[in-house]
Formats: structure tokens, C-alpha cells, sequence
């Protein structure tokens, strides 16, 4: 008989986030490599029934009946919590075992410690450390994180890369595309929802120093407003005019790729990432990349990319002009390649099957 196993899909209604991309693409997958000893189930918002996100599957969705049975009758064999701030079902609503898989503890980077929301997430963080059976994280360094600040032994981690999220638009089509806003001029490209922990701030004030537009993809929300203020602010005070920082908010799949392929180069300043999928998607489409020291993206980058040392303006030109100097002559492309080949949805999807086999034995 198969056994039952829930995988909660909770951002599947945020497209332009890591976590959609983490549930979208490893659901994907599952599907594919999944046998006929597992029954996979995915539980998504009720609105997305109709729309199929992962085309022909057993969907299910929470309602006052679902919340009463869950609860009290075990219908599932295991459930998968793919990150870390289950919305749509919280770990002791349901009655099985649990595996948990948490991003990052990026809150650590982004309140004080004293403040209120630092002591929330890590309290519940904690709380669901406590209800699960498995914790999986995506680097080594989240894994680490989670050890020191959790008190969570590191050999009960179970580390699971993720993959990348290569283009499946056709390269005729992404050839003849017209993005949103087309730049004129040369430009440096970066990605990420606008908020203090991407540190895209820090990124305006080294244009005064290279001969390039910045474009900087990704949502801008209520919580936003404040840190899209200081990046405005940050080009006034360096003199950077205007038109040569271009915030486009959320954009589309395709319009998100054209950047990718047409950049001179990837920028990615950020002092808080689990894993960094951007990175990835960079290096599939061979361009230089220029990453912050920080966190987990040294991992993902490895030898490929190129790093800032420090986020003093001219310390950040610096190293632009010489990574863009060197990269034609350097083996960074083979290397990239060879970063995109390491990371792939299979074969997390493939690990995960396997950790679901483990923990029903």
C-alpha cells in the first residue's frame, strides 16, 4: 500500500520569492521521480485549484472539515514543510510525521536582537524544531545557523542543495522579446524583493565610478516603501542621476531572464541568504557575477564568481572593473558551468524522496 505524504506549498502565490521557486521546482520534480510506493499530496491556497500550479496531481486544500480531521485522525503518513513560516498548516495542526525545511534564519540579520519580531520568529522557530521529526536546511552555513543559534544538534541537519532555475523559454522567443523598460545603456543587473537584508543601497553609489546603468528586479511592498526611500536617497547623496537607476518592482518570467541574458554583469550585494538561487541563474547564462562575502553565498558561488570585500563605493568599482578586465580571459565560465551542473531540482527531489523513505522505514 503507498504510503501518504502531504508537501505544503504555502508560496506558490508569490512568484518573484525564492520559496516560490524552491516549491515550484522541487514539486516538479517530485512528480517526475515519485514511485508508486509513495502517494505525494500537495496542499496549496484554495484560490490556486483551479490554475493546477503543477499540472495533473492530487491537490488538496484546508477547510473547517480538513482542520477538525487532520487534527485527530492521522491521514497522512508524513507531511513536508517546505519552509520554515508554514502559513497554510502549522506543524502541531496535524497528526504524522513531519519533516521541516528551513531557508534561513534571516531574521537574525534583519531585527535586533531585543526587538519584538526577533524574539517572535526565533520562539517559533524553536517551537517547530520541537513538533517535527527532520530538519532539512539548503547550505551548509544555514546548517550551521540553525546549530548555533537553535541549539540544534548539527549532525541531526540534513543538508539538501537547491537547484537552478534553468530558463525553459524558448531562446527564439527570449531573443525577440521586449522587456517592460529596455535600457538604453550598458547595465548591471540584480534581483530580489527590495528590503534591507538584499543591501541593494549599498550598490547606486559605485556608479559614479563605471560606465554603467543599474536595473534592480524585485517586489516592492508596503514593508519596502522605507528601504526604496534610502536607495533614492543613496543616489542623490553620490551625484548618481536619476535615470541611471532604474527600480522596476515585480517583473515577469521572461523579462526577468532578458536581463539576465543581456547584463554586462550580475550583482548581488546581499548580507542574508540561505542559499542565493540568483546566483545560479546568473552563472546559466555565463556572466560575470559579483557577490557580497556574506552568509551562504560564498558556498553557492564557490570559485566561479567574483566578491566584494568590502561595500565602500570605490573598494565596489573597483572590483567590477577588474572582474569585467579579467573574465574574458579567465576559466569563470567553465566554472559556472560546472556550479550549474552541481545544483539541480533532480537531484534535490531525489534526495528528498530518499529522506521520505528513510523516515517512514
Amino acid at each position: 500500500m503507498s504510503r501518504k505524504i502531504l508537501v505544503t506549498a504555502d508560496q506558490i502565490a508569490t512568484s518573484s520569492t525564492g520559496l516560490y521557486h524552491f516549491a515550484f521546482e522541487l514539486i516538479k520534480q517530485l512528480q517526475v521521480h515519485q514511485t508508486d510506493e509513495l502517494d505525494l499530496q500537495y496542499l496549496i491556497p484554495r484560490s490556486f485549484t483551479k490554475i493546477k500550479p503543477f499540472g495533473e496531481a492530487h491537490y488538496r486544500t484546508r477547510g473547517v472539515l480538513t482542520n477538525l480531521r487532520w487534527k485527530s485522525i492521522p491521514e497522512f503518513d508524513l507531511i513536508h514543510f517546505t519552509q520554515q513560516n508554514p502559513t497554510l498548516l502549522k506543524p502541531h495542526k496535524i497528526i504524522g510525521r513531519k519533516i521541516l525545511t528551513i531557508h534561513d534564519l534571516n531574521y537574525r540579520y534583519e531585527y535586533p536582537v531585543d526587538s519584538a519580531p526577533y524574539r517572535h520568529f526565533q520562539a517559533q522557530t524553536r517551537r517547530y524544531l520541537d513538533q517535527v521529526d527532520a530538519i532539512t536546511t539548503i547550505s551548509q552555513y544555514a546548517a550551521r545557523d540553525i546549530a548555533e543559534h537553535l541549539q540544534y544538534p548539527l549532525d541531526q541537519i540534513r543538508v539538501i542543495y537547491n537547484g537552478v532555475n534553468v530558463s525553459t523559454i524558448p531562446a527564439e522567443e527570449l531573443a525577440w522579446h521586449q522587456p517592460g523598460f529596455r535600457p538604453e545603456r550598458p547595465f548591471l543587473f540584480t534581483v530580489g524583493t527590495v528590503m534591507a537584508k538584499k543591501n541593494f543601497h549599498v550598490l547606486p553609489a559605485m556608479l559614479a565610478n563605471l560606465d554603467y546603468d543599474l536595473i534592480i528586479a524585485g517586489r516592492i511592498d508596503d514593508h519596502s516603501l522605507e528601504y526604496y526611500k534610502l536607495i533614492k536617497r543613496e543616489c542623490e547623496r553620490f551625484g548618481i542621476a536619476p535615470g541611471r537607476v532604474h527600480l522596476l518592482g515585480e517583473t515577469s518570467e521572461i523579462d526577468k531572464h532578458w536581463y539576465y541574458q543581456h547584463c554586462s554583469a550580475f550583482v548581488f550585494p546581499s548580507i542574508a541568504e540561505g542559499f542565493g538561487l540568483p546566483v545560479l541563474e546568473a552563472f546559466s547564462y555565463e556572466k560575470p557575477t559579483f557577490l557580497s562575502t556574506h552568509t551562504a553565498l560564498p558556498e553557492v558561488g564557490g570559485e566561479a564568481a567574483y566578491y566584494f570585500d568590502s561595500f565602500h563605493p570605490d573598494r565596489m568599482s573597483e572590483v567590477v572593473k577588474q572582474g569585467l578586465t579579467d573574465f574574458p580571459y579567465s576559466n569563470k565560465i567553465q566554472l559556472a558551468r560546472d556550479r550549474v551542473t552541481e545544483f539541480s531540482w533532480e537531484k534535490a527531489a531525489q534526495a528528498y524522496l530518499a529522506l521520505y523513505k528513510e523516515i517512514l522505514r
